[in-house]
């Protein structure tokens, strides 16, 4: 049985609360966290590990969408 979308009307602010939690640390670690842990020389390393951060981000934020929301995944 598919699961109901939920209002948000009462979610709204924890949701908006989740996402900018989820992006701000994405940007935290893209900008300090992965500089402070690669190498300088390593273009593509740090090409992988900003693609491998920002999946991350988005797959959370996913996830955020369907606990609070109930947003279906894409797919689905």
């Amino acid at each position: 049985m598919p699961r109901q979308r939920r209002s948000t009307n009462f979610l709204r602010p924890v949701y908006r609360l989740g996402w900018l939690l989820i992006w701000s640390l994405w940007g935290f670690t893209l900008f300090f966290g992965i500089p402070a842990v690669m190498p300088h020389d390593d273009v593509v390393g740090w090409g992988f590990a900003s693609l491998a951060v920002t999946a991350v981000a988005y797959l959370l934020h996913r996830l955020w969408d369907w606990l609070v929301v109930g947003r279906p995944f894409p797919g689905r």
